[in-house]
């Protein structure tokens, strides 16, 4: 049995909801409505964002190709992975696994998820540095747009122009 190094599962789990998790910002329901706008970005600050998000949102979807690539090679179904990967979180990996090769194969699995996180991050931050944007300036427009409903709204106005 090939045993896991501490938090690979953990890493692999945030990666894996991440990957799972994320849609593009078009695709976002707007969060909780405020009546007044704390938040002031400029036009072409939120060009950028626009773009950067673009690209963020296609490096996401390679890595999840990639992702599901990883778990479907070592036979397993991504629902599977996730079985085996909450059972693990909850120390009963060896109770819900079918048998040792499983536990192999979702360890495998796991940890070419691992090593994949960090390409993907860096590849993340390089799309959003393209755009002129820094990952702080990047996630503090992803939260607002989130959050305000004056962002949104100066957003939509944005990619209409285009």
């Amino acid at each position: 049995m090939v045993l896991l190094k501490k938090g690979t599962i953990a890493a692999a789990l945030v990666m894996t909801s991440l990957c799972f998790g994320h849609e593009a910002l078009a695709q976002e329901a707007a969060g909780p409505q405020t009546e007044q706008s704390e938040h002031s970005f400029s036009n072409q600050d939120l060009k950028n964002f626009l773009e950067a998000n673009t690209k963020a949102t296609e490096i996401q979807k390679e890595s999840r190709t990639a992702l599901v690539a990883a778990i479907e090679e070592q036979d397993l179904s991504v629902d599977r992975f996730n079985e085996l990967a909450k059972a693990h979180r909850q120390k009963k990996l060896e109770e819900v696994a079918e048998n040792p090769e499983e536990i192999s194969a979702f360890s495998s699995a796991a940890q070419t998820i691992v090593q994949l996180q960090p390409e993907t991050r860096q590849k993340v931050k390089e799309a959003i540095e393209e755009e002129g944007l820094t990952m702080e300036e990047y996630n503090n427009i992803l939260k607002a747009y989130k959050e305000d409903p004056a962002v949104q709204t100066q957003i939509r106005k944005v990619m209409a122009a285009e």
